[in-house]
């Protein structure tokens, strides 16, 4: 496996707005086009309409995607407790909340694991810009 590496830089607010959507939609966010994800727990080689090579370095390329998916996690089971709690009050039911969110918290980090790789590739571009060099050439 080829690594490339290019120049960290600061991505400006526009920047970031504009690949926060394609990352949401899973889209490449390179051009915002092709899709990334082929299956549940799998990413396409690369993008079918730009050619960016989303691998890019090493085989534990996606580890990152743990972070982002336990942040997403954690945060939507952090935000849905204080939702119970503030829905419920005085009443809050604490035995289902003590058993029930670690069940809803596993669940949405099996769900957000696609999103996961699709915001640490996204985050990635937008510190180190895509080169030529992480192209393929795509046959007409």
């Amino acid at each position: 496996m080829r690594t490339t590496e290019s120049a960290l830089h600061m991505p400006s607010a526009g920047q970031v707005a504009v690949v926060a959507w394609r990352a949401l939609r899973l889209r490449c966010p390179h051009c915002g086009e092709g899709g990334v994800i082929k299956g549940f727990d799998t990413v396409r080689d690369h993008c079918g309409v730009c050619g960016f090579r989303f691998m890019r370095s090493d085989d534990h390329y996606f580890s990152g995607a743990m972070f982002f998916g336990l942040l997403l996690g954690e945060g939507m089971a952090v935000l849905g407790i204080a939702l119970s709690i503030a829905l419920t009050w005085p009443d809050v039911p604490w035995d289902r909340l003590q058993f029930g969110a670690p069940v809803v918290l596993l669940a949405v980090m099996i769900a957000a694991f696609p999103l996961s790789k699709v915001i640490w590739l996204a985050v990635d571009v937008l510190m180190r810009p895509v080169q030529t060099a992480e192209l393929v050439p795509l046959a007409k």
